[in-house]
């Protein structure tokens, strides 16, 4: 059986659906394009190969765009029968796609198909790799399609209310609705709401539309759990598809309290959700792509799919190709998670051809990035930066802390990727150095035992972001993590954090100083708050001193807080690593430990994915079992040390 499949210059896949994800924002009525540089595939390459016939025969291409085939010289035409002799041939085929598509070709023959072993050449001289899909391997796919899988779902209860109906699908989704038998004489308006409150206030709703003209509705994809629907009459039939990517759960949690296990499926539902040409923010608000969300996802991703792909996907779409003349999503903080995120990648994966393919980005992203910094170089504001780190108030009149640690670990992360792709990283490491004595000397505040926001307005603010980092990326020695924890992480009179994206980096910092204890409660307290109130997926943001439908409000809009939202999957990833214990201790986890740390609970049972195979372990009446898919595992409990076998379960 032939493994042949559509073949493109690599990257440009992701380009263009980049593209194409976000020009779909839709807020209040009104399109909302993203404002931030977007890098289009190229519109013409030519695809080459050199291959040995071990007999005569023919063959078909398939394009995508317009284009010719050259075979020893002779040019044919696409869908064409192409004879050729046994023997060594040269085929090359140009593509050019005039609609803002990419070339794409498909080859699938006894002696010839299209896979990774061609190359594509773009601008005479310029040489890329390919890129393929294994979902993209018969004739008729289209590649500028990307494929979903759906499934139908209906609503579990409706209520009439005036003139409309309103109906409950039971727990967010994102899927497109149908809705048929409707008078089409009749003009219909639609509210979305990922809330009651939002689906019934027609001023407010984020998504909303009006229907009018037909008498079946077939719509695009949209984020909801209710929908009304003004002037339906009880003969509308409303039902949904479902939209996802299948990508399964390798992981699971639970242990003696439910509530727990309700929390962690509701933050995998959530992931899923937001799963699908990229990792997104949110479904029903931007459906963007922003790095810092993104990076938070790609440690989701290891502890719940472990899938490779969407992770590079995204990694490409946020790339983009130089030249770069704006920070990723306009955020310097975010351009700098893109080149930590490339690092991490490789440690988990061990993937090296891909940070090959990538590294010519990074260094020049990189290069922008060092363009803009001070006399210091400190990362500044520049017109057009958007220095954020967090919806949380900060000193940011001079050059922010936080950014700067960022920076540090940037250059850390530069340092290691030179060294694989086998570049000298001295450069970089010796750059981290000089900057790292820098902010000891300019940001550390001995008598408040803390980093401060900024160093240049005499405020001398502490908030918590600059001393997470400073634990997060082991940027201190072991005294000033003690004083950090008490001057900040346990001080109360500190700005407590109340997204769920920053939560998560206060917790990595506790999960690191061993305070599992402290995870559990929060995960307690503050996910289980948002499902106390009836939430269904997790909440861009949570103030449990809010109240009512003051949760929905965010951005000076009645329902502009996204209740599923991507950066509050924390948990999946939290458990995993620091209950389960699970880890790489060498790249791509040739080897791994297992060091749980039940906490507060009694007993617990989870599953953690590695890259090949799964831990499991589980924990009840003082003894433990594990059971490690694969070799190079370790566990650490109780301060001993066990070698674990392959599939073999040991308990002790």
């Amino acid at each position: 059986m032939n493994n042949a499949r559509w073949i493109w210059c690599k990257g440009d896949f992701e380009l263009y659906h980049s593209i194409q994800l976000h020009s779909r924002r839709e807020e209040l009525g009104v399109e909302y394009p993203v404002m931030w540089a977007l890098y289009p595939p190229f519109p013409n390459v030519v695809f080459r190969k050199k291959f040995n016939a071990r007999r005569a025969g023919s063959f078909q291409v398939s394009v995508r765009g317009k284009a010719y085939i050259r075979v020893d010289g002779e040019k044919y035409a696409p869908e064409t029968e192409i004879p050729f002799t046994a023997g060594e041939h040269d085929i090359e085929i140009p593509v050019l796609c005039a609609d803002g598509t990419f070339p794409c070709v498909f080859i699938d023959s006894e002696e010839l198909i299209t896979d990774e072993s061609w190359i594509c050449v773009h601008a005479s001289t310029e040489k890329y790799p390919v890129g393929t899909m294994e979902e993209y391997c018969d004739k008729n796919d289209n590649p500028h399609i990307f494929k979903f899988s759906y499934e139908p779902i209906f609503p579990v209860a409706s209520e009439r209310i005036g003139e409309g109906i309103l109906y409950d699908f039971g727990r967010e989704t994102f899927a497109r609705l149908q809705i048929e038998r409707g008078d089409k004489e009749q003009t219909y308006r639609l509210c979305y709401g990922e809330s009651r409150e939002e689906a019934l206030d027609a001023q407010n709703a984020i998504i909303r539309l009006t229907l009018a003209g037909q008498d079946r509705y077939d719509l695009d994809g949209r984020a909801f759990r209710f929908v009304f629907l003004e002037n339906a009459a009880d003969s509308v039939k409303v039902r949904a598809n479902y939209e996802y990517l299948p990508l399964k759960d390798r992981a699971d949690f639970s242990c003696n309290n439910p509530e727990i296990k309700k929390i962690w499926d509701v933050c995998a539902h959530t992931f899923h959700l937001n799963s699908r040409e990229f990792f997104l923010d949110g479904i029903k608000r931007d459906r963007w792509v922003w790095s810092g969300d993104a990076y938070q996802s790609y440690m989701a991703n290891n502890y719940l799919f472990f899938d490779n792909n969407i992770t590079k996907r995204t990694i490409l779409a946020l790339l983009g190709k130089p030249p770069y003349a704006q920070h990723v999503n306009t955020i310097n903080d975010y351009t700098m998670y893109l080149i930590i995120a490339v690092k991490e990648y490789y440690q988990n994966t061990g993937d090296s051809k891909f940070v090959a393919f990538v590294w010519p980005r990074i260094c020049a992203l990189y290069e922008f990035l060092a363009s803009r910094t001070d006399e210091k170089d400190y990362v500044c504001h520049r017109s057009g930066d958007w220095i954020f780190i967090d919806w949380s108030p900060m000193d940011k009149s001079g050059p922010l802390c936080a950014e700067q640690i960022l920076y540090w670990q940037t250059k850390n992360a530069m340092a290691t990727l030179s060294e694989l792709v086998g570049e000298d990283g001295g450069n970089y490491t010796a750059e981290a150095e000089k900057l790292k004595a820098q902010i000891l000397r300019d940001y550390w505040n001995e008598e408040k035992g803390a980093f401060i926001d900024c160093h240049t307005s005499g405020k001398e603010n502490v908030t918590r972001h600059a001393n997470i980092f400073a634990i997060l990326y082991d940027f201190v020695d072991e005294d000033k993590i003690q004083k950090i924890y008490e001057s900040v992480l346990e001080n109360d009179a500190v700005t407590p954090i109340t997204t769920p994206y920053f939560e998560f980096f206060e917790l990595l910092s506790y999960g690191k100083l061993g305070k599992i204890q402290h995870i559990q409660d929060k995960i307690e307290s503050y996910w289980g708050g948002i499902l106390r109130l009836g939430g269904t997926s997790i909440w861009e943001q949570f103030d449990p001193n809010r109240e009512g439908i003051d949760h929905y409000e965010m951005y000076g809009k009645k329902f502009g807080c996204s209740l599923c939202h991507a950066w509050g999957s924390g948990p999946i990833y939290l458990l995993g690593r620091y209950c389960v214990g699970v880890y790489p201790t060498d790249v791509g986890y040739k080897t791994f430990r297992v060091e749980p740390n039940p906490g507060k609970y009694k007993s617990f049972q989870g599953t953690v994915p590695l890259p090949e195979g799964e831990v499991q372990v589980e924990y009840a009446d003082g003894k433990l079992s594990v059971t490690a898919g694969a070799e190079g595992g370790t566990l650490l409990w109780q301060g001993k040390e066990y070698t674990l076998e392959k599939d073999v379960t040991l308990t002790v």
